[in-house]
């Protein structure tokens, strides 16, 4: 029986939310970069904000750990009764990642909320120590910086008991990289290119239903900045992870867009060209996380405007792309049926 195993993490596509693991667990296969670069890029966001909801649920779709470049074992912790640390061990010993959902912040020593509310939360064990009865966590930690830290054991269940308690049972997912090797796709990429670039209110009207998907998603948020500064969603209420998500957005796209230069060998002039949106959206994150930290209300506006420019110039440098690739495919569609 092994005492001491930790489970190596890379540093992940996004990292706004906990399923960051999706990609920090991919050290065995990185070919999977691959699949999520050429899958996941759609930003998608609720409109529950504009009648009372606080947050506009910001998210990347197809960025999950149910991806099917992943192995993924969903287990009911309500079932295993005394059993779930052997079966956390048992699975990290199979080089299995375990994200657990379903225990209680406040008990559980280096995370988040410890000590300081009770919140059911979530967060992903790559490693466990018997000699000291340690797991290694991969979360937010009580600095809100996103990492791994060392927790007794006893505090993760201490956490998922009261839980319990409350009748909130947890779930682990194992997962672990499929073994096969996964290619970059235009095909695939252009597709979803052209699905988030399909995108504006006439699409997705303000009164309509269900999540709102593609580019228009910034002037969904741009709207959401507009009920902060007005004081119909509450400063104390505000999402501190809304503008984090949209600069790791950027960030991913100008690896796609240099993915598909590389691919089709084009001239970098587009991924030149796009790259200071990732400062402006990183300017944007900063001003909105010191909004957080001291109200400063004035800052809105700015946020705002940055934001509608920011959109307006993807929307630009993307269509662009799209034209480049769709006319170098079929030049090679042409030059194949040549032969």
């Amino acid at each position: 029986m092994n005492k001491f195993v930790e489970l190596p993490l890379v540093e992940p596509l996004y990292r706004t939310y906990h399923d960051g693991i999706a990609t920090a667990c991919i050290s065995a296969n990185p070919s999977i970069r691959n699949w999520f670069l050429s899958n996941a890029m759609i930003l998608t966001c609720n409109r529950k904000f504009l009648t009372g909801f606080t947050t506009p649920e910001i998210r990347i779709e197809n960025y999950s750990m149910n991806a099917p470049c992943l192995e993924t074992i969903e287990i009911p912790t309500q079932f295993l009764k005394g059993y779930v640390n052997p079966v956390i061990r048992n699975l990290i010993d199979a080089g299995y990642y375990v994200h657990f959902r379903g225990v209680d912040d406040y008990y559980v020593k280096g995370k988040s909320w410890y000590k300081e509310r009770h919140f059911n939360h979530d967060g992903a064990i790559c490693g466990y120590n018997q000699l000291d009865k340690t797991y290694c966590i991969y979360a937010y930690d009580s600095n809100w910086i996103y990492q791994k830290f060392w927790t007794p054991q006893r505090a993760f269940n201490r956490g998922r008991e009261a839980m319990r308690k409350k009748r909130v049972y947890g779930v682990m997912s194992a997962i672990k990289p499929k073994p096969y090797k996964f290619e970059f796709s235009i095909e695939s990429t252009l597709k979803g290119l052209l699905d988030y670039l399909d995108s504006d209110f006439a699409k997705y009207p303000e009164d309509g239903e269900g999540n709102v998907r593609g580019i228009v998603v910034h002037e969904y948020i741009a709207k959401y900045i507009e009920k902060l500064h007005d004081g119909s969603i509450p400063y104390e209420r505000m999402d501190r992870r809304v503008f984090r998500l949209i600069w790791e957005h950027k960030k991913v796209m100008l690896e796609r867009i240099q993915k598909i230069e590389d691919s089709l060998q084009l001239s970098n002039e587009i991924s030149e060209k796009y790259r200071p949106l990732i400062s402006e959206a990183d300017t944007m994150r900063m001003l909105y996380a010191s909004h957080h930290m001291k109200r400063r209300d004035s800052v809105l506006p700015i946020i705002k405007k940055k934001l509608l420019e920011l959109m307006d110039d993807e929307r630009k440098l993307l269509t662009a792309l799209v034209e480049k690739v769709e006319k170098e495919l079929e030049n090679e569609t042409m030059e194949a049926s040549k032969e």
